[in-house]
């Protein structure tokens, strides 16, 4: 990512980790990687999702299944993409992330958040109703649509035990000549995703409720409302 800021909301990110006590004992838990291996493996990640939602913007139909074999990516099986050479490269980031993804199960990083989890957080009136939430309290800066600034936010955010977003940071590789449009646009999506605290079911591990990180992703475009890719999971 060309761009990373904290927002506005990271003065709690001191607080929060008193929440983490209960994930602890999971740390050294059926760990065979070093917190630093967990650390670098999630900004993989980010690189691979940037990757994926550049090409999946000029699809709108984009869907994607994951085949297993015990437990393991077999391939991957993308939808909706007419273009043979980008399909083929959404089918190798998709399984690298995947393959990541499940290097990482179930082990928390140093502050006790995991970054993938047996059962992943969920929005407590579902998917639908969390893009509906999110859009309606997003605001599209008229400054940054006149000077045409558009792209996508990566929200990322922690969702503790009680279902709470206690910290909340933002990516983007929108560019403006003016930073200040750049920094609105991060700012509005993260305030959007913010308004949802306290509505989340938390992510659980090995039956017990945890913090886990999860990334959303928010699309300005001038042509059309901000909407909110295929969610990659």
């Amino acid at each position: 990512m060309k761009k990373t800021i904290t927002s506005l909301f990271a003065v709690v990110f001191a607080m929060f980790f008193v929440f983490g006590a209960s994930a602890q004992k999971h740390m050294h838990h059926k760990n065979n990687y070093m917190i630093s291996d967990l650390e670098r493996m999630e900004d993989e990640n980010m690189d691979y999702l940037n990757q994926i939602y550049k090409i999946v913007k000029d699809y709108p139909a984009f869907s994607y299944t994951y085949r297993l074999e015990d437990g393991k990516v077999k391939n991957v099986v993308v939808e909706g993409v007419n273009n043979n050479l980008d399909r083929k490269r959404l089918e190798i980031v998709l399984f690298d992330l995947k393959t990541n993804k499940n290097r990482m199960k179930n082990k928390a990083n140093r502050m006790g958040v995991f970054y993938s989890v047996d059962e992943q957080a969920e929005y407590e009136d579902g998917w639908e109703s969390l893009k509906t939430d999110i859009l309606s309290n997003l605001n599209y800066a008229d400054e940054a649509k006149n000077w045409g600034v558009e792209g996508t936010v990566f929200v990322k955010f922690v969702v503790d035990e009680n279902g709470e977003i206690p910290f909340i940071s933002t990516s983007t590789n929108m560019e403006s000549p003016i930073d200040m449009h750049v920094d609105k646009l991060e700012q509005a999506a993260a305030e959007a995703i913010k308004a949802t605290s306290g509505d989340w079911e938390p992510s659980e591990v090995e039956n017990e409720e945890v913090a886990s990180l999860l990334i959303i992703p928010v699309t300005f475009d001038v042509k059309k409302s901000p909407f909110l890719p295929t969610m990659i999971l």
